[in-house]
This record gives C-alpha cells, structure tokens and sequence, in this order.
C-alpha cells in the first residue's frame, strides 16, 4: 500500500508538472497567433496603401513574441516571427555569431531549432534570396526545403517560386527537384503553379515535365 501511494504521488506530481508544461506551450501558441494576425493586418495595409505599423503596433508585435518566447524558449515558429519583424523593419537585426547584425539570424536559429522543417528551411531560402544571399548557403536551403516539405502548400509555393526565379543560373540537380514540387503542388493547386511559373516567365520550364504535358499554356505556346 505504501509504495502504491508513493507511486500515485510521483505520477501525481509528474501529471501536474506536464499540465503546467502544456498550459505554456498553449500559452505561447496563443500569443504567437496573435502575432500573426496582426503582421497580417500591418503587411496587408503596406502592400494596399504604403503605410506599415504604428509604434504601438511595432510595441504590440514585439512584446508579444517576447512573451512567447519566454514561454517557450525553443520553438522555431518564435525565431521565424521575429525574422519577419525584421524584414518589416519594425525591430533592430540581432547579432549573429560574428558579432555583426544579420536579419537572417532568426531563421538561422529556426532551422537549428527544427532542422528536419520544411517551413523553417523554406523560410530561410526566403530571407537569402530578398537578401541578395543567392549563395552555395541558399541552395542547400531550397534543396532542404524541397525534402522536408514536399507536400507541404507553403513550402512548395516558396521553392516553386524561387526554383523558378533562379532557373538558369541553380545547380542543374534542383531543375527535376523544382519540377517534381511543382506536379505536387499542381494536384491541388494547378491555378496557383501557373500564376506562379507565368508570373516568372517560366511555363516553357513547366512544360519541360511529362505531368505538364495536357496543360492548356503548354500546348499553345509559340513553337
């Protein structure tokens, strides 16, 4: 009976200590959605009239991942918002290993967070090409990306559309990768794949893969 009792308290404690552990992942969950709604709302209102966040937006974004990330030091989604903050230029770079400022050093963190992501690896391969980091670095990110996600919608959106971007000049092993992400998106996303190859001057690309073969553009385009 007493080592019943004593095994019922260890599991007591342990239940109570995990609850107290979900309570905070929920909790940082809670204020990351809040962080999302409102880079939403501010990235929405720059692209339609210029005008991005207000301090007290900029304060709100910013306390509230601090917030979610005190909670929960080590969640990747934390270190992607903060990326994105940056590149809407409402907080200062932070310092990266060399000691210099690195808009990229969020993602970074994200990936090593989360090395197996597709998300994390799409959104670094994001941050280098608006960088102008089309570098050795960048490809083995897209290529990552392409590997973790390949099923994933915004992971496939992102590598389509900078495989497509870089088609010329990408090592030649990425052209199949790009294509092969493309014919996945295409099942449930063909309106959005063209947009994306038209919008980069790329459906002859497209036309390239046996899967495109029955696509209307392919079979019109001049010969």
């Amino acid at each position: 009976m007493r080592m019943s009792r004593i095994a019922a308290g260890i599991l007591a404690g342990a239940l109570l200590w995990a609850c107290v552990v979900c309570a905070r992942w929920g909790l940082a969950d809670l204020a990351i959605a809040d962080v999302m709604g409102l880079e939403a709302q501010v990235v929405d209102r720059l692209a339609r009239t210029g005008v991005g966040a207000t301090p007290q937006e900029a304060e709100a974004l910013f306390g509230t991942l601090k917030f979610a990330q005190q909670l929960d030091p080590a969640n990747p989604a934390v270190a992607e918002h903060f990326g994105q903050l940056h590149f809407l230029g409402l907080v200062s770079a932070a310092p990266n290993d060399s000691g210099h400022t690195s808009t990229l050093t969020p993602y970074l963190r994200a990936v090593r967070l989360r090395p197996t992501s597709g998300y994390a690896w799409a959104n670094f391969a994001w941050a280098k090409y608006h960088l102008g980091q089309v570098d050795q670095e960048f490809y083995r990110a897209l290529k990552a990306a392409m590997r973790m996600g390949p099923w994933e919608p915004e992971v496939q959106y992102v590598v389509l559309d900078l495989g497509l971007a870089l088609w010329d000049e990408m090592p030649a092993e990425l052209r199949p990768m790009t294509l092969g992400i493309a014919q996945n998106a295409r099942r449930r996303f063909e309106s959005r794949v063209l947009e994306i190859a038209q919008r980069r001057g790329r459906v002859a690309a497209l036309c390239l893969s046996e899967g495109f073969a029955g696509l209307v553009a392919c079979n019109t385009r001049p010969r």
